[in-house]
């Protein structure tokens, strides 16, 4: 048969089967959000897998039935034939120490260095080469270990480490321009800080009528929880434990009554807790909050520049007309990655789903107009929800006073705030 035949056959693969998988694979938010019809979330389904294709004809380079007709296949010594009877013992012997000894010598392409991960562009990338699989090279004991690469840049005000390059703390938000990369040589970055322990108010008991109302999945009320102590912790293993809530910390937050007011506060948590917004709140440099599925931070551009800006020799620079304001809201992606920065005009702007100036079409929380950030009279940007579906969340970075009513959201937890008085 003609080997371009069969070429082609292997490189098309099946021609039979369904097309992209259309189960709904979104990531469903609980029914105590309001939770639409729809919660799937509209990624792109025309992306296609060529792994067989490539899986087919990777067989015919490696496989053991590959079509390698023409090619003379290298004497094995596992063959079963009788040894020619014109070589002699010592011959065979020498033969056969040469080729054990060959198995311990590399290839003459590869050397022993330190492996390098990135990849030269300047070099053309022969896609043929990857069907084949290279010896295996051990690395020499020289190289560089992971964890070396890891420590990245230290946070001044958490101690965080963030990753090489970053500009902010990816957990507190503040400036990391006054952090230098640790040397080789320096010791590991000090450790994340980890919550206060408890104080004696953790022992006292508490007078008042103050607990948390657990919100349900179909959004109706679920168990009541008293705070039998003038503090209390919250978290995978404080003292009102959820151990199944895997993105809770295990020191989560802490609450605290004072006088029949209740407080809260943040215990350097993973992933935060948030307020949802009673009234409008001031935004700073580095705050967060949450509306539908979008963590969004707001921030600060690192330089000021203006459309007649100048070089040294007095060549003004080509770009994008400047969208006038000081500030840019940052999308926040699992782990902290920075997915998307939008420019934020020195007016405001509307966020929402359909309608607005920073859209974000395809969360199915969202409302069609969420909230909105404007400037006040006092030069200052505020935050306010333009009464969505679902609320916005403001992430918490000190010691809150709760109201009757308030609803904090950590984890996969929300609960309703009820202040009363005294029992």
């Amino acid at each position: 048969m003609d080997e371009g035949k069969l070429a082609s056959q292997a490189l098309s693969g099946p021609s039979e089967g369904k097309g992209p998988d259309d189960s709904d694979d979104g990531i469903k938010m609980k029914g105590r959000f309001r939770n639409p019809v729809s919660d799937r979330l509209d990624l792109g389904s025309n992306v296609t897998d060529d792994e067989d294709a490539i899986s087919q004809m990777a067989k015919r380079f490696r496989g053991p039935g590959a079509a390698l007709s023409e090619v003379d296949e290298a004497p094995s010594l596992d063959s079963q034939d009788e040894p020619d009877p014109n070589i002699s013992d010592d011959e065979l012997q020498n033969f056969l120490l040469d080729a054990l000894d060959s198995q311990d010598e590399p290839d003459e392409g590869y050397v022993l260095e330190e492996v390098d991960e990135t990849v030269d562009t300047e070099q053309p990338i022969d896609q043929t080469d990857r069907m084949v699989d290279p010896p295996v090279v051990q690395p020499a004991t020289t190289a560089k270990s992971p964890q070396s690469d890891a420590q990245g840049i230290v946070c001044s005000s958490c101690h965080a480490s963030n990753p090489p390059g970053m500009r902010f703390c990816v957990q507190c938000g503040g400036s990391l321009k006054s952090a230098a990369k640790a040397p080789s040589g320096a010791k590991s970055p000090e450790p994340q800080r980890q919550p206060p322990p408890p104080s004696a108010a953790a022992k006292q008991e508490n007078p008042w009528d103050v607990h948390l109302v657990s919100i349900n999945e179909d959004g109706s009320d679920g168990i009541s929880i008293p705070l039998e102590f003038l503090e209390t912790t919250l978290g995978r293993d404080g003292d009102t434990r959820f151990p199944t809530d895997a993105f809770l910390s295990p020191k989560h937050a802490r609450l605290h009554i004072e006088n029949g007011d209740l407080y809260i506060e943040d215990l350097y948590s993973l992933n935060g807790t948030f307020l949802k917004l009673r009234d409008e709140v001031r935004l700073t440099p580095g705050d967060s909050f949450l509306m539908g599925r979008q963590v969004l931070r707001f921030e600060r551009f690192e330089q000021s520049i203006t459309p007649k800006t100048k070089s040294s020799d007095g060549t003004r620079y080509m770009g994008s007309p400047a969208p006038g304001g000081n500030y840019k809201i940052l999308q926040i992606g699992i782990g902290n990655v920075v997915q998307n920065v939008y420019c934020l005009p020195e007016s405001g702007a509307v966020l929402g789903r359909e309608k607005g100036d920073i859209i974000f079409p395809h969360d199915k929380f969202m409302s069609s107009r969420h909230a909105q950030i404007y400037t006040g009279e006092d030069g200052q940007c505020y935050l306010v929800d333009l009464n969505s579906s679902n609320g916005t969340w403001t992430k918490l970075w000190e010691k809150t006073q709760l109201e009757n009513g308030d609803y904090i959201f950590m984890g996969q937890q929300l609960f309703r705030v009820h202040v009363g008085k005294k029992k």
